[in-house]
């Protein structure tokens, strides 16, 4: 069950003393059932991702009641998307109205069919466009706004993005959130630590410095090569719900990160699984768990084997059997095999 808590993540941004580390909203991972794990192993700051505007704005929509029970259960960050400055007014306002602490605007989204309708990193296309959207959400709402983008869509085009969060800054944002790289890169080449730190000197408002962090040591070096208020850390979440807060820990007092064990990485995946048939009380619970199978099985002894078992298995008692006997210890190639019960 959801539980509604402050986050204070606003104060801890304009806290020099503070270097506050969130987790990326990641449309299709971080969903209600990975946040209830991402809380329960410490993490503070965390969105609900990738709202659908259109969807919240419109009654008729078969996502908008559950799009707004989740917002009505949780509370905290929101993130939107859309490319029609009405249609995200009209969500942004609807969501505070439901019980959303703050709104994010997502300029930096890169998927396909999101840029078919012209929302996310599509609009750093259009920064006239991109600027009424970002205008007309600050006046929807008496609840902090902030954005996320990119440096620009094109490399070595203009900086679209760069500009977007200046003129998010005139707006009235609370922060922004820059990923070092273009709309076009994906994820590929490298992130690009300088325009994070530029955009730190260009503005007064915290910025959250994000992209191609995967330990601790990629968050002090964000922090310590930018001079950014806040890291984010998105892909390298996917199966390590602790990386968060042992990266806080780490900051805070120098505490090196502890390896998991197969105990603790079982009692993780099996809370998980239970918030997804929580979530999806049929087999879609055990469907949707298997993409996260080989992202927490990574780095252990014949894990392939475990895997292979879990992702072809449609039993939510099964799975729970499998993982219960790889967490005692059973050898991977036995696991399963119920010839010695």
């Amino acid at each position: 069950m959801s539980v509604k808590i402050h986050d204070n993540l606003i104060d801890r941004l304009q806290d020099s003393e503070e270097r506050p580390v969130s987790a990326a909203p990641l449309a299709g991972w971080t969903d209600r059932a990975y946040r209830s794990v991402l809380k329960k192993c410490g993490v503070r700051h965390i969105w609900i991702p990738f709202v659908s505007s259109h969807a919240v704005a419109n009654a008729k929509s078969p996502n908008r009641d559950a799009y707004l029970r989740e917002v009505m259960s949780e509370g905290g960050h929101v993130q939107i998307f859309a490319a029609n400055p009405d249609v995200n007014a009209k969500a942004a306002k609807i969501l505070e109205d439901c019980g959303a602490q703050t709104i994010d605007f997502n300029a930096g989204c890169s998927v396909k069919k999101v840029h078919k309708g012209g929302g996310g990193s599509a609009l750093l296309k259009d920064i006239d466009l991109l600027t009424e959207n970002l205008r007309a959400v600050k006046e929807a709402v008496s609840i902090p706004v902030s954005l996320k983008t990119r440096i620009g869509f094109y490399r070595d085009s203009e900086r679209t993005g760069i500009e977007a969060c200046r003129r998010a800054e005139d707006i009235g944002f609370s922060w922004v959130t820059l990923h070092g790289r273009y709309a076009k890169q994906g994820f590929g080449g490298t992130v690009e630590v300088e325009a994070i730190a530029e955009l730190v000197g260009l503005l007064s408002i915290p910025v959250i410095g994000n992209g191609d962090i995967c330990t601790p040591s990629d968050v002090v070096d964000m922090f310590e090569k930018t001079g950014c208020a806040g890291v984010m850390i998105g892909r390298a979440i996917m199966g390590d719900p602790w990386l968060i807060s042992d990266t806080e820990d780490y900051i805070a007092g120098g505490v090196q990160r502890q390896s998991r064990t197969r105990s603790d990485m079982v009692g993780v995946m099996l809370d998980h699984q239970e918030a997804l048939l929580e979530q999806f009380p049929d087999r879609r619970g055990v469907w949707e768990f298997r993409k996260h199978v080989s992202k927490y099985l990574r780095g252990f002894a014949q894990a392939s084997v475990v895997r292979n078992l879990l992702v072809r298995e449609d039993d939510a008692d099964e799975v729970r059997r499998i993982l219960k006997e790889f967490g005692e210890g059973r050898p991977p190639s036995r696991i399963g095999d119920q010839s010695e019960d």
